[in-house]
C-alpha cells in the first residue's frame, strides 16, 4: 500500500498538464462516439485522471478510495452496456455493411455520431468557458489546472446529459458532472466521509442510469 501511494504522489508531482489533455481526449470519446467500449475507455480514463488530479489537493489514501469508486462505477457501466447490446446503435441494422464487406470496417470501426461537428463544436465550446471561467473566477483552494479541469467536467457533463439519447447517456452526463463536482469539493472536505457520500450519489445515478436502460431493452 505504501509503495503505491508513493508512486501515486509522484506521478501528481509531474503529470497534471497532461492529465488535462487526456481528460479532454477522453471525454472527446464519451461525447462523439456510439461505440460503448470506446465510451467506456473515455469515462475509465476520465476517472483514473480525475484521480491523478485529486492527489494534488487531498491525501493519496482518499484518492485510493476515489479510484476504486470509479472502478465499481465502470464495471457497472460495462455490464450495462453490454446487456443492453453495448451501443447506442444496436437496433441499427448493419445488413448493408455485411454486404460490402470489410471496405467500411475501419471508418465505422468508433460509429461516429451523425451530429459530431455539433458534438465538436461543443466540447470547444466547453473548453473555452472552462478556460474563460478558470480565470475570471477562479476556484478557491485548488491549483488552476484543477479548476480548469472542474470547470471542463461540470460543462461536459451538462452538455453529456441534454444531448442524451439513452438513459444510460444521460447517466453518463451526470456522472462526469459529478467528478467535476467531486474534484472540487473534495479539495474543500478531503475526508473519507465526504468521499463516500459523494461515491454513494454516483453509484446511485449509475444503478437509476442502468435500470432504465435495461427496462428499455426489454
Amino acid at each position: 500500500m505504501g509503495t503505491f501511494l508513493e508512486w501515486v504522489e509522484r506521478i501528481s508531482a509531474l503529470a497534471a498538464p497532461p492529465a488535462v489533455v487526456v481528460l479532454v481526449v477522453a471525454l472527446g470519446l464519451v461525447l462523439m462516439t456510439r461505440r460503448w467500449l470506446f465510451r467506456l475507455v473515455g469515462m475509465a480514463l476520465t476517472y483514473f485522471f480525475v484521480g491523478v488530479l485529486h492527489t494534488q489537493v487531498i491525501r493519496p489514501e482518499v484518492v485510493l478510495v476515489k479510484l476504486l469508486i470509479g472502478a465499481v462505477v465502470c464495471l457497472a457501466l460495462g455490464v450495462t452496456g453490454q446487456a443492453a447490446g453495448g451501443s447506442e446503435a444496436a437496433n441499427v441494422s448493419n445488413g448493408g455493411d455485411q454486404e460490402k464487406g470489410t471496405r467500411f470496417r475501419w471508418r465505422n470501426l468508433l460509429r461516429w455520431r451523425e451530429d459530431v461537428p455539433l458534438r465538436i463544436g461543443a466540447l470547444l465550446a466547453a473548453l473555452l468557458i472552462a478556460y474563460a471561467g478558470s480565470l475570471r473566477f477562479p476556484l478557491p483552494q485548488v491549483p488552476f489546472l484543477v479548476g480548469l479541469a472542474c470547470y471542463l467536467l461540470a460543462v461536459v457533463g451538462l452538455f453529456l446529459a441534454g444531448m442524451a439519447e439513452t438513459p444510460l447517456g444521460a447517466g453518463l452526463g451526470l456522472l462526469v458532472f459529478l467528478n467535476g463536482f467531486d474534484l472540487f469539493f473534495g479539495a474543500l472536505e478531503p475526508s473519507l466521509v465526504v468521499a463516500g457520500l459523494l461515491g454513494l450519489i454516483q453509484f446511485l445515478v449509475t444503478f437509476a442510469a442502468a435500470y432504465l436502460t435495461l427496462a428499455r431493452a426489454e
